[in-house]
């Protein structure tokens, strides 16, 4: 046992943190799994449910770490995550290593060790990566015999092999006792009368299709990797049974691909005797339109009454233009298909693409409005701003467009707001007046739909009653304004901006 020996691992805020938008942080209880295993003393400091975390991780560094990991997307949470950085710098006097991984640090590894408050950078997954960079570090052995990891060497960037990406089926349990497992509980955004709602991680890495805004099928080599039936219930039933829930989050990008698998999964629920109700991250409509009756019945009858779909776009030219191998078309049989079963679905949709015209927008917006009246459960997340992300398809698209990627890691911070885009840094396709528009629609469906969504998740049931009081109008009022395109002139999204941005994206 390495008892004297601590690794700390930092989960930063990410400007958008309530209810249900806080779920565990399931890279870092990977990673923490492999260092348990072998005797590493684990600290998770999680800054999203963590009033203390600065004196915490401070005290933390008394102990004298091998090394702090923390992890990091692109956009708010990479000011967050420097926060932290430079803590562990100044309380340490350089001494502690720092190490950074997910999704950010993955695409660009070169440009993030070149910060400061960067060390070393975990390239992709980074289960067994980063216990190997432990020990390597504990031992004072070399870091070039690490694989997939960047690291600074006298000045220079040194790049070490690719890891070949890992056997799901061998992942270690994940190690639940080291969260306050209360503060991930919620109520569930779609789950109506659900209480006790988690998630609960994935039961497959990875996604074999090539969605041109989209950065998972990049980053895993588009090579989708599912955990068995056997493996894959003990990760849902272990938790449901440990923590009371009543519905859970399976946050795997395609969990429906095998109709097999999902059919084993489906009956193992139910035969475990559990009253639950779940659904996945996400769900294709052309996967969803070639399901059997029978398979939809048994996915209904485990508890699976939601199912998050992918249509992101009304309009077939965009739609062929992000390769997303759908059309129009399918979006509305699924819509139909899933009110026939009883099945909510809920849409995620974008808007801002390069060489996306206004009419491209508005065939999203009357998409919106169609998927509503043809199935009035069909539920909502907002009406989302394309952002090009390194190691998309798309993203040399918008370059080719006139993006102008950020330099320096510092100036990722910004990239994934949902703030109007006045600047031209990230849709410089568009005219300021264009992008203000895009930014109306992005808030007016935020607050038609989402919104509401997002308040019932909350706890304390007074603050819930009383954000509702307050939105519900407002709620009726953007929704009428949207489905007659009145986006050109919204004065009341200034101090909807205002707001927004001062409650959620606080960078304190």
């Amino acid at each position: 046992m390495l008892a004297d020996v601590d690794v700390i691992l930092f989960y930063p805020k990410t400007g958008v943190d309530l209810g249900a938008t806080i779920a565990p942080p399931h890279g870092l209880l990977a990673l923490a799994a492999p260092l348990l295993h072998k005797g590493y003393k684990v600290r998770i400091i999680d800054q999203r449910v963590d009033t203390f975390w600065r004196s915490n991780l401070i005290e933390s560094l008394k102990k004298n770490p091998v090394c702090v990991g923390i992890s990091s997307m692109t956009g708010t949470q990479i000011f967050f995550a420097l926060q932290a950085a430079k803590i562990v710098r100044e309380f340490t006097n350089g001494r502690v290593p720092i190490v950074w991984g997910g999704a950010h640090p993955s695409s660009l590894p070169e440009q993030t060790v070149n910060s400061e408050d960067v060390d070393i950078v975990v390239v992709g997954e980074g289960d067994d990566t980063f216990v190997e960079l432990v020990d390597a570090i504990a031992g004072h052995r070399l870091l070039k015999d690490v694989q997939g990891i960047v690291f600074k060497d006298a000045g220079a960037v040194i790049k070490t092999p690719s890891r070949p990406l890992l056997d799901v089926e061998n992942l270690l349990p994940t190690p639940w006792e080291l969260l306050d497992i209360e503060k991930y509980i919620h109520r569930d955004f779609y789950l109506k009368n659900t209480f006790r709602s988690m998630d609960i991680g994935q039961t497959s890495r990875g996604c074999p299709f090539l969605c041109g805004f989209c950065s998972s099928a990049s980053l895993r080599q588009r090579r989708w990797r599912a955990m068995s039936v056997r493996k894959s219930l003990e990760n849902i039933l272990e938790p449901v049974r440990r923590f009371k829930l009543d519905s859970i989050w399976i946050r795997d990008d395609e969990f429906y691909i095998s109709p097999e698998r999902v059919n084993g999964i489906c009956e193992g629920i139910i035969n475990s005797g559990i009253k639950l109700r779940w659904y996945s991250s996400g769900t294709r409509v052309d996967v969803f339109n070639r399901s059997s009756r029978d398979l939809i019945e048994i996915i209904k009858r485990s508890g699976a009454d939601t199912l998050k779909l992918g249509a992101e776009s009304g309009s077939d030219r965009i739609l062929k233009l992000m390769n997303k191998g759908i059309c129009r078309a399918d979006t509305l049989k699924a819509n139909l298909k899933a009110k026939s079963h009883g099945i909510t679905p809920v849409y995620a949709l974008i808007v801002g693409f390069p060489t996306e015209t206004f009419d491209d927008i508005n065939q999203t917006i009357d998409l919106f409005v169609q998927l509503r009246k043809e199935n009035p459960q069909a539920q909502f997340e907002l009406i989302g701003a394309y952002t090009a992300l390194p190691q998309t398809p798309l993203y040399d698209l918008a370059i080719k467009h006139g993006l102008k990627p950020p330099e320096r890691l510092e100036d990722w911070v910004d990239w994934l707001s949902d703030d109007y885009d006045l600047t031209g840094q990230k849709l410089p396709w568009y005219t300021p007046q264009q992008r203000e528009y895009i930014g109306n629609i992005t808030y007016m469906s935020l607050l038609a739909n989402a919104s509401g969504n997002a308040i019932n998740s909350i706890g304390n049931p007074l603050l819930r009653n009383f954000l509702k009081f307050f939105i519900s109008p407002t709620s009726h009022f953007e929704r009428f304004k949207l489905i007659r395109h009145w986006y050109q002139f919204a004065p009341e999204m200034t101090l909807i901006r205002y707001l927004r941005r001062v409650i959620f994206y606080s960078k304190q």
